[in-house]
């Protein structure tokens, strides 16, 4: 963590650390994971793929104090992880911090963020842009504060403004920083249906110098509707316009379809398709098209199962298309503890890399205290 991160954060905690010291009472709550899982091609590489056994740890306090209209909440985690072999994918000590201070207003409410986590590109970048990378490290620090209010009986106005630093070890991947501003307007027209307009900017300023390496700015309009069909179905429709200005301007629309459907009083799915512009490694913003579908079943008060299929494509140089489907199964072993098993096949098509697959099998033990102790 440089100096300025860590400066970054040590602002956010002075900040509400004295609402903490003031507090009465806190809730302290404890939580890990245990898991053991098998990846085949952890590199998605087309021609050497070469499987490796994984064993991780991640446990996870909270604490939690609220007093009247104010509420603190701070988390601290790490991410413990060894493998089978550490040349394809690297011992790793992710740490995450994140403090939190809400204030109830009496027609809206007001509220700063700060966090601190550290995680394989494997993971961030394949999620973000659909690029498969070497076992690196992603480090972002963000701070945030948002603010609303309830204009009248049906309209509310909500304004957010925040930075985030992105650095990168072990990959050739350019760090940032992103400063946004936004700003979002709800309008409830009746009990199913809530329209609403967003209004965005964000400036991105890359760590590195050199030919055709600038800094970007991005801009969003976005308007849709929130739809409650029936207690069911639910549903949210959006379309708007996005323009990124780097050497060259570039205009072209985003939007998405989110629906949620409750098949009976055990079942549900979901389905997620959309195209956003989100800040990137790959040295500016990048325009990508993302879906998501999921299905789960409780099959007794302790046991449930689903699958989760995912499709990204990304339309920036030198990443491409990825996809993943997901099968699971969780049970409760008691008030405690709980166990999840699940199998994964990925795969990642074109961008600078031949098309290649791979498969995950995971076994997780979960253990979480939400009252371990109140003082």
């Amino acid at each position: 963590m440089n100096s300025a991160t860590l400066a970054g954060v040590l602002g956010a905690l002075g900040m509400l650390l004295p609402g903490l010291a003031q507090a009465e009472r806190f809730d302290v709550t404890l939580s890990t994971a245990l898991a053991t899982d098998y990846d085949s091609n952890p590199a998605l590489s087309a021609t050497a793929a070469t499987p490796v056994w994984r064993y991780s740890a991640s446990p996870r306090a909270s604490l939690t104090r609220i007093a009247g209209p104010d509420e603190w909440d701070a988390q601290a985690g790490i991410h413990l992880e060894r493998s089978s072999n550490s040349a394809v994918s690297a011992p790793r000590q992710d740490p995450n911090l994140s403090v939190a201070w809400a204030h109830a207003l009496p027609t809206g409410s007001f509220g700063l963020t700060g966090g601190y986590s550290e995680a394989s590109t494997r993971n961030t970048e394949f999620q973000q842009t659909g690029l498969v990378t070497a076992d690196g490290t992603q480090s972002s620090t963000s701070l945030s504060a948002n603010w609303s209010r309830e204009l009248d009986e049906r309209g509310t106005l909500a304004l957010n403004a925040g930075y985030t630093g992105v650095s990168y070890r072990g990959v050739s991947l350019t760090g940032y920083n992103t400063a946004n501003a936004g700003a979002t307007y709800n309008y409830v027209w009746d009990e199913r249906n809530t329209p609403y307009l967003s209004l965005s900017g964000s400036h991105y300023t890359p760590d590195a110098t050199g030919a055709g390496v600038v800094g970007s700015d991005s801009y969003n309009l976005l308007g849709g509707i929130q739809l409650t069909r029936s207690e069911r179905l639910s549903l949210d429709l959006s379309a708007g316009l996005n323009q990124t200005r780097a050497q060259t301007s570039r205009t072209g629309w985003q939007g998405g379809v989110k629906l949620s459907y409750l098949i009976d009083d055990l079942s549900s799915v979901n389905f997620n398709l959309g195209r956003s512009t989100t800040s990137s490694g790959l040295g500016g913003f990048v325009q990508s098209d993302q879906l998501d579908m999921g299905w789960t079943r409780d099959l007794s008060e302790k046991q449930s199962m689903g699958a989760n299929l995912s499709w990204h494509r990304s339309q920036s140089a030198g990443a491409g298309e990825t996809r993943q489907f997901t099968l699971w199964g969780n049970r409760q072993l008691d008030d405690l503890w709980s166990l999840r098993a699940s199998c994964q096949y990925r795969q990642s098509l074109g961008g600078s890399v031949a098309t290649a697959s791979g498969y995950v099998l995971d076994l997780t033990l979960s253990y979480a205290r939400p009252d371990f102790h109140v003082f």
